[in-house]
């Protein structure tokens, strides 16, 4: 069977490019130009009528191919569609070169009729669906859906709607296609063929969505550092990143609305003196001094003359101007009592009268002064059992025990640690003009620190550790003094038991599955559990997974 219709593609500027054989037999010396075919037909032949097919994608800056239909005036025979007769057609190009070059094209040409029947593809079809042509012309469209090769379908759309049809198709070797399909009609205004053209934007896909993970990170990361930095600005640089630490925070912004005495508990090194600095920077007296006097730093013999002042003369050496105490250059303002419980005994007394009455007398004088003072103290001490033992006063401790604020410890508090860290090194990264940066298993490393001196310690060895490594990445070689296991990675050994006879294999899986168990669940990471069981990494997170332990 010979078919009946000729199919010629053409550039936009109408230079014919390939036609089928049809058109051979029609015109033994093809014309070089469409416009020539055109000519010719009319010249000799009225009822063969010549239908331009736009292959341009609207949705694509591609200038495209033409393609002509050359059929009877009154039907369009759908008879070169089939197996049989297909293959003969679209196979005489004027050249070799414009048959590379139709096959080269980056998009694809589809063309089928009214049935749903190929008539048409070029190269580009095999890296859009892994097929070769030759496997897909003279096959029906249906064939290729059914077995999900492309997604969704646009032959049925385009069928229904009649008219022009853009869908974006995913196919089976994981493409992603911008498929514009255009339907042909004759003059009874019926379908003959639809001739799709197809573009492989997996790429763009891929970065459009890689740009929108970039961006949704770059937002995310920028509502962090904003809250970082409106925390910090907010609160002095006391850096808050856990729920106790948030409900202290919350505590003194409420105690500092007032003008009560607050005693601060905790370790050294914990942040009492900025919790400090914290609640006068948020009260009504922020405008004030803010002084601090560390109890433990003075002599007894001098105690007295740097918190109370002296008059002119009071004792011998003295200054003839007199001296003005501490208490006195917190007017208006804060006085930060520091390690509280090694203030003298014999001065408890006259701190106490300051407290309740805003009053007191300096060293050689004669008349109380009247005060406008907010006292905050803090220790590290338990001050009850320096009550019990008589080395502090009770009543001064009750007074100065209004509010009382304990800061947890750092090892309380791990998910601060590393926050703090970065912290850290972003303040010594600038400062030292260095660009320091932590690996992950020093940061492990630092999680699995017990940090005797809290936080205090932490920042000297972030500190130390700027000014000293070598290299921008600190390793945990740099860290070896924080090498020591922890109370919180030794496993007691008391809680494994083995409490029947049983097989030794078995016996020995029950204990590591006891042991591996209680480690995780009390240190929470593979590279902690370890280092406490002394084995590799990679072997403690296969015992986790093996005892169905989730860890990181």
């Amino acid at each position: 069977m010979i078919p009946n219709m000729g199919v010629v593609f053409t550039s936009q500027g109408g230079e014919i490019i390939a036609y089928n054989e049809v058109v051979e037999r029609l015109f033994p010396s093809i014309p070089s130009n469409i416009r020539d075919i055109s000519a010719e037909i009319g010249d000799r032949d009225s009822e063969i009528q010549i239908t331009k097919v736009d292959l341009r994608s609207p949705a694509a800056d591609n200038p495209g191919l033409n393609a002509y239909l050359l059929h009877p005036q009154d039907q369009l025979p759908t008879a070169c569609c089939r197996q049989e007769t297909v293959p003969a057609g679209m196979k005489n190009l004027k050249s070799e070169a414009l048959r590379q070059a139709l096959d080269m094209s980056f998009d694809e040409i589809f063309i089928v009729d009214k049935d749903g029947y190929i008539l048409f593809v070029n190269k580009a079809v095999e890296r859009h669906y892994g097929i070769k042509k030759a496997d897909i012309i003279g096959k029906t469209v249906f064939h290729f859906a059914d077995r999900g090769i492309w997604e969704p379908p646009i032959f049925p759309i385009v069928m229904k709607e009649k008219k022009m049809v853009t869908v974006l198709q995913d196919t089976a070797v994981g493409k992603k296609l911008l498929v514009t399909a255009n339907p042909v009609f004759n003059e009874a205004g019926e379908i003959v063929m639809i001739v799709e053209n197809a573009r492989d934007i997996t790429e763009l896909e891929q970065l459009k969505m890689h740009l929108s993970e970039a961006q949704n990170m770059a937002t995310k990361y920028k509502c962090q550092l904003e809250e970082l930095l409106k925390k910090e600005l907010d609160l002095g640089g006391f850096i808050i990143h856990s729920k106790k630490m948030q409900e202290i925070v919350q505590m003194a912004q409420q105690v500092a609305a007032t003008d009560s005495t607050v005693l601060i508990l905790g370790e050294t090194g914990v942040g009492k003196s900025l919790l400090a600095k914290l609640i006068h920077k948020l009260s009504r007296r922020s405008k004030g001094p803010f002084i601090t006097l560390n109890c433990a730093a003075l002599p007894e013999q001098l105690f007295e003359s740097e918190l109370f002042g002296y008059s002119p003369g009071a004792f011998t050496g003295a200054s003839r101007t007199g001296k003005i105490g501490l208490i006195e250059l917190a007017e208006g303002g804060t006085l930060f009592l520091d390690e509280i419980a090694e203030i003298p005994p014999r001065l408890q007394a006259k701190l106490l009268e300051v407290i309740e009455e805003r009053q007191f007398i300096n060293i050689g004088g004669k008349a109380p002064k009247k005060i406008d003072v907010r006292i905050v103290a803090a220790t590290n001490r338990d001050l009850k059992k320096c009550v019990a033992s008589g080395s502090f006063r009770e009543d001064l401790y009750y007074r100065l025990n209004v509010i009382e604020i304990t800061i947890p410890p750092l090892r309380e508090r791990t998910d601060e640690i590393i926050p703090l860290a970065e912290h850290f090194l972003a303040t010594y990264n600038r400062k030292y003009g260095t660009s320091r940066r932590l690996s992950e298993d020093t940061l492990d490393m630092l999680l699995s620190y017990s940090w005797p001196g809290n936080v205090r310690e932490l920042a000297h060895v972030i500190e130390r550790l700027v000014i000293t490594v070598p290299e921008d990445v600190i390793k945990p070689q740099y860290l070896p003094h924080l090498t020591v296991r922890t109370k919180e990675e030794e496993i007691d050994e008391g809680e494994l038991s083995v409490t029947k006879l049983m097989p030794l294999d078995r016996a020995l899986e029950k204990v590591e599955r006891e042991l591996v168990t209680a480690a995780f669940k009390r240190l929470k990471s593979s590279y902690k559990v370890a280092k406490a069981l002394g084995i590799s990494q990679s072997k403690a997170y296969r015992l986790m997974r093996k005892f169905n332990c989730e860890g990181e």
